[in-house]
């Protein structure tokens, strides 16, 4: 169930978002690194961050997760008022993807049954030393958990049969 969410995540975003060259579960690849790591760019890393959950009683739950898509831009363009136009409309390149993955995602119905469909909750920007532009998108998705409902067996119904006395 939500083991196939990341995967879910990837699939719509390679079919709906081409310009992203690398899609993956975020399992740091960008984080801290001595070596340039081997992704491609641009690129979206996605994680569960975190979920809440209620109780809807015997052991059924309904949770809402948080799922960040944080891509992923290698900035080389100067942006300044003096940059060559070309520079400038290079450098849009990374809020026309951003606008696209948004639009592949928010409120569209790819998941399985059981989950709805994800929600942008908000979207910023997380400066770094390397170079190297991101940006971070967080859904929330609610959705409906069963799995610990314990299965309790169907006994038949066994109808009873009465024979009819005649009476004369």
């Amino acid at each position: 169930m939500i083991a196939d969410l990341i995967q879910d995540f990837q699939t719509r975003l390679m079919v709906q978002v081409p310009e992203l060259l690398y899609i993956d579960e975020d399992w740091g690849q960008l984080d801290y690194y001595d070596k340039f790591p081997l992704v491609k760019f641009p690129c979206a890393l996605i994680d569960i961050q975190n979920a809440t959950f209620t109780n809807d009683g015997e052991l059924a739950q309904r949770g809402v997760l948080t799922v960040v898509v944080k891509l992923y831009l290698l900035r080389l363009s100067n942006t300044s008022n003096a940059a060559p136009q070309s520079q400038k409309n290079n450098a849009k390149k990374g809020w026309a993807i951003y606008e696209k993955v948004n639009r592949a995602l928010h409120g569209q119905d790819f998941l399985p049954v059981g989950f709805a469909a994800p929600i942008r909750q908000s979207m910023q920007r997380v400066k770094r030393a390397d170079g190297v532009y991101q940006r971070d998108i967080t859904y929330t998705i609610g959705f409906s958990d069963n799995t610990t409902v314990p299965v309790r067996p169907i006994t038949p119904a066994r109808p009873t049969i009465k024979a009819a006395i005649e009476t004369v």
